[in-house]
């Protein structure tokens, strides 16, 4: 039997997750019956699902009926999802879903999400940085930790951990690592693109996260830079790791290629030969996709630029609940 979720928030990640999930729901553990947004109106969603630019659903015939948003893909396979308008004290269907999917990016807090867990909820899974859940489990870094009578408030991390973490955690394990930054080039949402078109540096959580899940880093020996910019496509993620067993540029990419194609990365990272544009990976499965033509190695640094398509790292939510949902 497959476990019962449902969403609460339907902005961009919400709107990705359903899409994500529908191209896989017959393999999937889990079905989405329900969808809460305090903000968007049935018609609000059922707008956005017909008309959004980045995700589409033209596999789908996409249809609302009463307060039901049905999907029928090409081989008559019937999705039908409640869709509820209203405050999160107030969300009807509480209590109803085996887990409960909170994509707001309002409950950031542990105290905000105990509300939910009520009736058949066993767990309920931030999709965003928590910084006092009860565990952060990123996919394909300690996702197995999870226990299902002691983690009920979890937090996938966020798109920027989910990018890092893994692959830093491999450079370690690989190569031994002395000390790493990030550059993180971040798109913004169209609905909040300033008026002023200029840059913005920010703080990232995975400043504070990546140490936290990786003890091998610290204040001396890991830095982020985050900047936010005027624009809604693909993003950029540039790591640079500084080894104490450094590899040849030839030695490193054949290490690489291996573990991505069958070894600890698979399905988490990918790898291209050329850089035509980050358009290409819009709504990619992976976490990031390394160029090799920019890969480089210098003075015992390895220099790994990379696309990931921030607001669908509803990839390693997906993969976290998906696993959680069959253990």
């Amino acid at each position: 039997m497959k476990k019962i979720t449902g969403i609460n928030g339907f902005g961009r990640f919400g709107l990705h997750l359903i899409k994500y999930w529908l191209d896989r729901s017959s393999e999937a553990n889990f079905k989405i019956d329900f969808i809460n947004d305090d903000y968007l109106s049935i018609d609000d969603a059922y707008k956005m699902i017909i008309q959004d630019m980045a995700v589409v659903f033209n596999k789908y015939k996409v249809k609302k009926i009463g307060s039901i948003i049905r999907f029928i893909s090409a081989d008559g396979m019937v999705h039908e999802v409640e869709y509820t308008n209203c405050s999160k004290d107030e969300i009807p269907w509480i209590g109803k879903p085996d887990y409960f999917l909170e994509c707001s990016g309002k409950n950031t807090v542990k105290d905000d999400c105990k509300g939910f867990l009520t009736g058949n909820t066993k767990m309920v899974a931030i999709s965003a940085t928590s910084w006092d859940c009860d565990k952060v489990l990123v996919y394909g870094f300690n996702h197995e930790e999870y226990q299902d009578k002691d983690d009920k408030v979890i937090s996938y991390g966020s798109c920027t951990v989910n990018a890092y973490v893994p692959i830093a955690k491999y450079m370690q394990k690989k190569y031994g690592i002395l000390d790493s930054d990030v550059n993180v080039i971040h798109n913004i949402q169209e609905y909040c693109l300033p008026d002023n078109n200029t840059l913005n540096r920010k703080f990232c959580t995975l400043e504070k996260s990546g140490p936290e899940l990786l003890p091998f880093l610290g204040e001396k020996n890991f830095v982020v830079n985050y900047t936010v910019v005027p624009y809604v496509g693909v993003s950029m993620i540039d790591f640079r790791f500084h080894l104490d067993q450094c590899p040849t540029r030839g030695n490193l990419i054949d290490d690489l290629e291996q573990s991505i194609n069958e070894g600890d990365l698979k399905g988490l990272y990918g790898i291209d030969e050329m850089d035509i544009g980050p358009e290409i990976y819009n709504c990619t499965t992976f976490s990031s996709v390394f160029i090799k033509e920019n890969i480089k190695v210098i003075n015992n640094s390895v220099y790994l630029p990379a696309y990931f398509d921030n607001e669908n790292s509803v990839n390693r939510y997906f993969d976290l609940i998906n696993y959680i949902c069959g253990k």
